[in-house]
């Protein structure tokens, strides 16, 4: 039986679920998949694309052995368009899109049109790609992808089948990170990127300059008394990124609150929502800010 490649384990049963309403010809044109980041959504969208894409597809997957499947393994399939942009997704952009779709499939099959950043098309944008989600043409699938539904135009939002994704277990995303090398994998260490393994999996991997680790090294070493480790210190060193440790700080005093229901407890933790209020200002002594909540939490 063909294994389903690179699925994580999460969503096997929406993607199972949306495959087989594929192969009974019962699935939407216009898929929108909304959820938080770091959850996977782009992954799940490429493998819904792929096995789009192949000749010969199964609940299981893409069979990676037709042309199709070999043109789009080599990166360079003609029937296979992705919208991205660094900042906003234009209208020039989006009827890029739509004039790639127009006409029969090259490979005389489906035509796909990924956009990953939906929520950054502007109103321009939107309204020119109206059409298509109206109108689409002949084995047409167009997969957008949002973190934030409520930037969507209604009128987008009216015309896609949309599918809701929460963020998997906790289990599932500690087994996921312990398979992946990710040694210390806890509850907190997901909390402290709200719950999305693929957030922890970039942090850990350098795609962030601070993670949870650097912030919980320095945060026990601190309660600990390190003299190498002072509140002052660690404001200074940590100030760029105050925001959020004044947000993960926040969710010690909540955690500790809700164990053992002290008021210095509540204190701390309303002290963090106050830091993480006056951070937002711009021109304020970060470092300053970080100082006064850090010395709370020192012993």
């Amino acid at each position: 039986m063909r294994q389903l490649r690179n699925m994580l384990p999460w969503f096997s049963n929406i993607y199972t679920g949306l495959m087989q309403r594929y192969l009974d010809a019962k699935l939407h044109h216009g898929l929108l998949l909304s959820g938080p980041r770091g959850i996977g959504k782009y992954q799940l969208a490429q493998s819904l694309s792929f096995t789009l894409l192949c000749k010969q597809p199964s609940v299981n997957g893409p069979c990676e052995a037709c042309q199709s499947c070999h043109l789009r393994q080599a990166g360079n399939h003609p029937d296979f368009h992705i919208l991205e942009s660094e900042k906003q997704l234009g209208v020039d952009k989006i009827r890029e899109g739509i004039a790639k779709l127009s006409g029969t499939a090259q490979m005389s099959g489906n035509k796909v049109l990924l956009i990953p950043d939906a929520h950054t098309m502007t109103e321009a944008a939107a309204n020119a790609l109206l059409k298509t989600l109206e109108e689409p043409t002949d084995n047409t699938y167009l997969v957008l992808i949002t973190d934030s539904m409520n930037k969507l135009m209604p009128t987008i939002l009216s015309r896609c089948e949309k599918h809701i994704l929460a963020l998997p277990s906790t289990q599932e995303s500690v087994n996921y990170l312990a398979s992946k090398g990710v040694e210390d994998a806890s509850e907190a260490l997901l909390k402290a990127y709200g719950g999305a393994p693929l957030r922890v999996e970039e942090a850990l991997k350098g795609g962030d300059d601070f993670s949870y680790r650097d912030f919980s090294d320095g945060f026990q070493a601190l309660l600990a008394g390190s003299p190498d480790f002072q509140a002052q210190t660690l404001a200074n060193k940590w100030q760029d990124s105050a925001i959020q440790v004044a947000q993960w700080c926040q969710q010690i005093a909540q955690q500790d609150y809700i164990q053992k229901q002290q008021p210095s407890d509540f204190t701390r933790y309303s002290a963090c929502l106050e830091a993480v209020k006056t951070l937002q200002h711009p021109g304020v002594n970060k470092s300053m800010v970080l100082f006064g909540l850090l010395k709370q939490f020192q012993r």
